[in-house]
């Protein structure tokens, strides 16, 4: 977990904190003036594609830091919120604060949207740090706080586009792509991604004869709601045919089908692109990463384009075809 008492008292970073988050969420921002309390406000403009055009909501946000002390953000701290809204035109309010809210101001808060005239949300320290575990804003959590985001498994790289990230999780490197900016789901979801892979039951294996499933890229569809997945099958060169075949690995995978089920219903429909892989493993040059996995296929995964069948489709025939031409 984040530390947000790594953060300053003054709050000064904390408001760069949110600020950041929400610029790389897709926020318009700009700052409003010192308020009475010595803080500094935010305003938001939020857009929204709708089926004629595009409408839309500016938000003001107040900042509050109380990481240190623990205490809750109570009545005296979040004074004459309509009047504030309204003198910046703000029809939505946020709160963003280290802590919580107490149970009076989320009561305050919701008489005020039941009201009708301005919307109000709460962003406690759960829900920063939830709002951090995306490519797009998870470089936050070592800017931010170098000590606890220390112990996360992820480092997260831009590379020349919004929706294009480089990443490290555990001992894998892949890409992270989106249709459009902003919109990569959790990397919770990543994760249980490549757990979906890592289960995948594989023969044991010599230290001259390893075979092994690596993730290479990670695409999300924004627009259908969809993965597809790019990870290679490698396997010694000299087998005459490799350990497994696709039945094998897509009875784990299941492709075409939902990265999560309720029993009734399935979301994140996925695509799994498991490329069979002849490696030397004896080569000096030999490397489970190495950039001859990368490079040829970039464009693949920055677009979500297959780079052959998926695993769901292919046959033993289709493998041997693959192998061999």
């Amino acid at each position: 977990m984040l530390d947000f008492a790594e953060l300053p008292a003054d709050g000064i970073r904390f408001e760069q904190l949110i600020r950041e988050l929400c610029l790389r969420s897709g926020f318009e921002v700009h700052w409003t003036g010192v308020g009475p309390d010595g803080g500094r406000d935010l305003v938001l403009v939020e857009k929204a594609q709708g089926a004629l055009a595009t409408f839309e909501r500016k938000w003001l946000v107040s900042c509050k830091h109380f990481a240190q002390s623990g205490k809750s953000v109570g009545l005296d701290d979040v004074k004459d919120i309509t009047d504030a809204c309204r003198a910046v035109g703000a029809s939505g309010f946020l709160l963003a604060c280290s802590t919580q809210p107490s149970s009076t101001v989320v009561r305050r808060l919701e008489e005020i949207t039941a009201r009708g005239d301005i919307v109000t949300r709460y962003w406690d320290g759960i829900e920063i740090e939830r709002r951090t575990d995306n490519p797009s804003t998870f470089p936050l959590r070592s800017l931010f706080f170098p000590v606890s985001s220390k112990d996360q498994p992820w480092r997260i790289y831009n590379t020349e586009s919004p929706s294009f990230w480089a990443a490290n999780y555990k001992d894998y490197f892949l890409y992270l792509s989106s249709r459009t900016a902003n919109t990569f789901p959790n990397l919770s979801e990543v994760e249980y991604i490549i757990s979906r892979l890592e289960e995948v039951t594989l023969p044991p294996d010599e230290d001259w004869d390893i075979h092994t499933i690596r993730p290479r890229a990670v695409y999300y569809d924004n627009k259908h709601d969809t993965f597809t997945v790019f990870a290679d099958y490698l396997f010694n060169h000299k087998r005459k045919h490799p350990p497994v075949w696709p039945d094998h690995i897509d009875s784990f995978l299941k492709d075409g089908e939902g990265l999560r089920s309720d029993g009734n219903t399935m979301w994140y429909l996925t695509s799994w692109d498991v490329r069979y892989v002849e490696a030397m493993q004896i080569s000096d040059h030999f490397h489970l990463d190495h950039k001859e996995y990368y490079e040829p296929f970039m464009n693949n995964y920055r677009i979500g384009s297959p780079r052959d069948e998926t695993i769901g489709s292919l046959s033993k025939f289709a493998v041997q075809r693959i192998l061999h031409r």
